[in-house]
């Protein structure tokens, strides 16, 4: 995963030890293109959804042009604290960017860090955790 904020940017690698714990290490990335710095006009944060959002987003499930303005006009609201947002029947976190190779755009030195903390990550998981990936006897 890559994180971002303002202009520093974290490579982050985990392994799901469990439903209940993981374990992960990660860099910060002395330089980074701007163009992998993708900024959002929504700031990150949890909104809530009222249950009348919730009833509206069950309707127009199959209208991807309904949802893509009905997520737009949700992630236009305040960004609450969780302590607010756990009052409501539904939060959104966000807003979440994904590409399916977020790396391409970068360094070689990046491809290598990317290398270099799978196979330290590797190296723990087998350690610490070596009975989440043999199989069972």
């Amino acid at each position: 995963m890559l994180f971002s904020h303002g202009k520093k940017a974290w490579q982050i690698k985990e392994y799901q030890v469990n439903p209940y714990k993981s374990v992960g290490l990660g860099a910060k990335l002395s330089s980074i293109p701007d163009q992998v710095l993708t900024s959002s006009e929504y700031p990150f944060g949890l909104r809530p959804i009222a249950l009348d959002k919730m009833k509206e987003l069950a309707s127009i499930i199959d209208d991807s042009s309904a949802m893509n303005e009905l997520a737009s006009r949700l992630l236009s609201e305040k960004t609450v604290s969780s302590a607010e947002a756990a009052q409501n029947p539904a939060i959104l976190q966000g807003p979440v960017f994904h590409s399916n190779s977020p790396l391409d755009a970068l360094s070689t030195a990046h491809t290598k860090l990317d290398e270099r903390l799978r196979r330290e990550l590797r190296r723990i998981v087998l350690r610490e955790y070596r009975h989440t990936v043999t199989p069972y006897i």
